[in-house]
């Protein structure tokens, strides 16, 4: 993780003050931060998919996305926030293969707690930190139950950034993990995340190695495959320790 504290505070005014341009500069941001992450989904994500994006925040990779699955493609996306998801609909109204869920995505169907940051509109948690703002009751539910009830017909392509509950979302898709040989999934890993929300990486790592996936850095030139030493080693690394991953069946 890039903390530049100045950009943060600078940022998250924007955000409250002057979203239009926060809008424009997030996007032109991103591009750059996210320029190998991205670069990676256009090569996994084809047209006529279904892509889950978990964690959409106010839509930048949905409008993405969007263009890479195609007109008959469809993007589901799940952002909890209510502020969050209203800009969410906003920057996708015109895109009609995306579907937007204002959920979060968990193990069960139960309401969770949301504690928003004072700092950055992308970094809210699901346990509280010292500088929260407000706490929101949010209702959440599971991948697996939106597919039993037919809501979701296929998955291709999971993008999931929550902050440290990932581990609770994939629970919740754990039918869906077991049946899709072929499904990916670009999920950040963050250890001390997956600590405070009360798991760890050695658990995401047993998780996906007892259902036959490897875990791959994304890095600019290629992948690497993650070992579980490395996981044991980096278990209780520090708060700006993290990188994003490919989780795909071995």
């Amino acid at each position: 993780m890039d903390f530049n504290y100045t950009k943060i505070k600078f940022g998250n005014w924007l955000y409250k003050n002057a979203f239009p341009i926060y809008n424009y500069t997030y996007q032109k941001f991103k591009l750059k931060n996210d320029a190998t992450e991205i670069r990676l989904l256009q090569s996994i994500i084809k047209p006529n998919t279904t892509v889950l994006d978990i964690g959409a925040n106010i839509g930048f990779y949905a409008k993405l996305i969007s263009k890479m699955v195609g007109v008959n493609g469809k993007v589901i996306c799940f952002e909890p926030d209510k502020k969050n998801f209203n800009y969410l609909v906003n920057n996708t109204k015109q895109l009609t293969n995306v579907v937007r869920y204002n959920l979060a995505v968990a193990n069960n169907s139960d309401n969770i707690k949301i504690y928003t940051s004072k700092l950055l509109n992308v970094d809210h948690r699901t346990y509280p930190v010292n500088n929260y703002d407000t706490v929101e009751v949010i209702k959440a539910t599971s991948i697996d139950e939106l597919i039993a009830k037919g809501e979701i017909k296929a998955v291709d392509v999971i993008k999931i950034d929550i902050q440290g509950f990932e581990i609770a979302a994939f629970e919740g898709m754990k039918n869906l993990l077991q049946t899709n040989a072929s499904l990916k999934i670009v999920a950040e890993f963050w250890p001390h995340g997956l600590k405070r929300a009360g798991k760890s990486a050695i658990e995401l790592y047993t998780f996906f190695e007892k259902l036959g996936y490897t875990i791959f850095e994304i890095t600019e030139n290629d992948l690497q495959p993650i070992t579980k030493n490395f996981i044991e080693k980096n278990n209780e690394r520090e708060f700006e320790f993290s990188f994003n991953v490919l989780i795909k069946k071995n």
